[in-house]
Formats: structure tokens, sequence, C-alpha cells
């Protein structure tokens, strides 16, 4: 508990809900690996959009538009040690080839590339939700406004 009051102490935030802000704010907080700065978009797996649906993705993986939205808010609150561990993994990740290659929309925390999608036939999801999948195949698709979402979180 005193790990996380000191850590809030470290925002900027004094508006309205300072409650609730503080509250969203230890969820980014925990959703970004320590020694990495990767932001995970979810730490879940295989939840389903609807029960017992075959819409059952992986999202333990860094997005970069979303771990954008997520360094971008904790900036405007007042912290600034997970972005910054964000902004050298990310850079990182830029470094790992040429100019003539994009970024992924996505990487493992840990910055590997290939996110391989595996169906667990043999595993039943939330609710009776199949397949369960780990990996996530999106991981090779172009997207190509996750540099307008980087580049406006880290300015």
């Amino acid at each position: 508990m005193e790990y996380w009051r000191n850590w809030l102490s470290t925002g900027t935030y004094q508006g309205r809900w300072r409650e609730q802000v503080h509250r969203s704010a230890l969820v980014l907080k925990l959703l970004t690996h320590a020694d990495t700065g990767a932001v995970v978009a979810a730490p879940t797996t295989s939840l389903p959009e609807d029960f017992g649906g075959v819409r059952n993705w992986d999202y333990r993986y860094t997005w970069i538009r979303d771990a954008s939205f997520t360094i971008y808010a904790m900036m405007r609150i007042g912290f600034t040690e997970a972005p910054a561990a964000f902004v050298r993994w990310i850079e990182e990740r830029c470094k790992e080839f040429g100019q003539d290659t994009p970024l992924q929309i996505m990487y493992g925390i840990d910055g590997r590339h290939e996110l391989e999608e595996i169906e667990l036939d043999h595993f039943e999801g939330y609710l009776g939700s199949k397949p369960v999948r780990i990996g996530n195949g999106a991981y090779n698709q172009l997207q190509l406004d996750i540099y307008g979402e980087l580049m406006d979180s880290v300015y």
C-alpha cells in the first residue's frame, strides 16, 4: 500500500474526480511492464466479444496505438517515469530494422516480433467460449495510424 501511495504522490493531477483519476492511473501503471516499459493492451486472453462466441483474442501484447494513448494519459496527469520507459522501449523497436521496415502494430512486452496465433482446442474459455487463443495474428498487419498516435503522445 505504501508503494502505491508513494507512486500516486508523484502525479500532479489536482482536478475534479481526483480519486477516480488516481484509480485509473493505477490501472495504467499495472498494465506497464516494470522491466521493459512496454504497456499491455489487457492482461487477458480469450475473453469473448459474445459469450460462447469465437471472437476471443489475446491482448497480452503492446499495441503501439493503445500504448501511445496510455502514455499520453499518464503524462497529462503528471506521471513521467512509465512514459519515459515506454519511449526507451519503442526506441529499441525502431532501431531493430532499417529505415524501410515499418513498425509493427504490436509486439511482445519483451520486444519480440513474431506473435503467432495458436488455437488451444483442448481448453474452454469463459462461459464455454471457444477457441482459446494465444498469440495474435494481427501482429503482421500494416496500420499506418500508429505513427500519428505515437508521434502525438511522444510530442
